[in-house]
């Protein structure tokens, strides 16, 4: 039998797999929109259209496949969603007018709506409560290592052969990884790898192991105040980071004149430094400090808070003179965003009801998607009335205050509306698992 440590690092390393490929599927369209535009005649309001259709789609699959992860398991819903993702970007590639580029890119937001929901499931099932930090970097940070990778890659592809050519890329990368996927993912009731004992272990230290459904899941998650205030702060952070995901290259293309290979070598700096800033300090500086015995819940409150608020300077990067200047602003901007994403994505893990994990990441994702959609098209409408990005990114500075406001009560209302620091043993390591904090 393999040790419990390889098994579970071993199924983190292949979700974050899974999410640099996600992630490179959704984001060719933001390198190939230049050549899109040209082909079919498209403004830069219009193209906010195209590239928030994915968006709108993926919005309304998150609850559907919230509750469908809680009930069927990991395994196979995102076995057949890789699938199902890899024939759209295929699809995708073959389209030969505008309306099949919009309804292929409403079917991939369709499969790859229950990802980033089983990746918050299966970390709380596979790693204990002390290593939640570290562990949700890994997958969310793969979001960011996806645009480190897959930008300049893309912009090599789609500058040599076309944009059409982005798509075949992904689209086969793609179903290699579902067959990676089928072969090597279980839940750690079923890994044939792990021995009781293994199990036994994982559970001991809050891992939730073996964490399926019941019939009131859905409701005691749309019941809770705090998993609401969890949601909506979550749509604020989502709003800012999706704006930059999707538009950066054309920012840099659009404002700086930069070319196409040009503006993926440009958007990469600041992934790379989001990816760092995810992994240093939104986890191993969090479990760290965790471990160490300060308060969990204070730890992780103060990480969100300074991170969103360093992500504000989002707001310099649209006025910025030079090119440099604007790639300072945006590295500064998402690795603050990125030191906020993994405790922003541990907070369902932490939080939920029992068998409801999944139910409460889809509904934090659902207002992220919204939240998304309208950023992604608000953004372009912007950009077209007043000639420049600086008043969209403006606009997002406010979205991320309203999102610390939004986040505090998740951080202050403890048990029956205790506030943390009232309780006893505040300065103490307090239990990480909040299965029943459902105020």
């Amino acid at each position: 039998m393999l040790t419990v440590d390889r098994v579970r690092w071993g199924i983190g390393t292949l979700i974050a797999g899974g999410l640099l490929v996600n992630f490179a599927d959704r984001t060719v369209i933001s390198v190939a929109g230049s050549q899109l535009s040209d082909e079919f005649g498209m403004d830069v309001s219009q193209l906010g259209w195209v590239l928030g259709a994915f968006s709108w789609s993926y919005c309304l699959a998150q609850l559907p496949a919230g509750v469908l992860v809680d009930r069927i398991g990991v395994r196979w819903l995102n076995g057949v969603a890789v699938v199902l993702w890899g024939l759209a970007s295929l699809l995708t590639a073959t389209a030969g007018g505008l309306g099949l580029i919009i309804a292929t890119r409403l079917l991939l937001g369709v499969a790859e709506g229950p990802f980033m929901l089983s990746a918050s499931k299966a970390t709380a099932s596979w790693f204990p409560t002390a290593e939640r930090g570290r562990a949700t970097a890994l997958f969310d940070g793969a979001t960011k290592l996806s645009n480190v990778i897959g930008l300049p890659v893309l912009a090599l592809v789609i500058g040599k052969w076309g944009w059409r050519a982005g798509f075949l890329f992904t689209g086969v990368t793609s179903l290699l990884f579902a067959v990676v996927w089928w072969r090597c993912y279980w839940d750690p009731a079923e890994h044939p790898g792990l021995d009781n004992a293994g199990r036994a272990d994982l559970t001991a230290r809050g891992a939730r192991g073996h964490d399926r459904a019941g019939t009131a899941a859905v409701r005691t998650v749309l019941r809770s105040r705090r998993l609401w205030a969890m949601t909506l702060g979550f749509a604020c952070y989502g709003y800012t980071i999706n704006v930059l995901l999707t538009w950066m290259p054309q920012f840099f293309q659009r404002q700086f004149g930069a070319r196409v290979v040009d503006s993926g070598l440009y958007s990469t700096a600041p992934w790379i430094a989001a990816a760092l800033a995810e992994f240093t300090l939104g986890g191993w500086l969090v479990d760290r400090l965790v471990s160490a015995g300060r308060d969990p819940m204070k730890v992780r409150r103060a990480v969100l808070f300074g991170g969103l608020a360093v992500g504000a300077s989002v707001g310099f990067a649209g006025t910025a003179e030079s090119t440099l200047a604007a790639m300072g602003w945006m590295t500064l901007s998402l690795s603050g965003l990125a030191v906020a994403a993994p405790v922003a994505w541990s907070l369902p893990g932490l939080l939920a009801p029992t068998g409801s994990v999944g139910t409460a990441s889809g509904l934090m994702n659902v207002a992220n998607a919204v939240a998304t959609a309208g950023g992604v098209v608000l953004t372009g409408w912007l950009a077209k009335v007043t000639g420049s990005f600086g008043t969209p990114f403006v606009f997002a500075v406010g979205v991320l205050g309203a999102g610390i406001l939004l986040y505090w009560p998740v951080f202050t209302v403890r048990r029956h509306g205790v506030p943390r620091s009232a309780s006893p043993g505040a300065g103490k390591r307090a239990p990480e698992e909040g299965s029943q904090i459902c105020a």
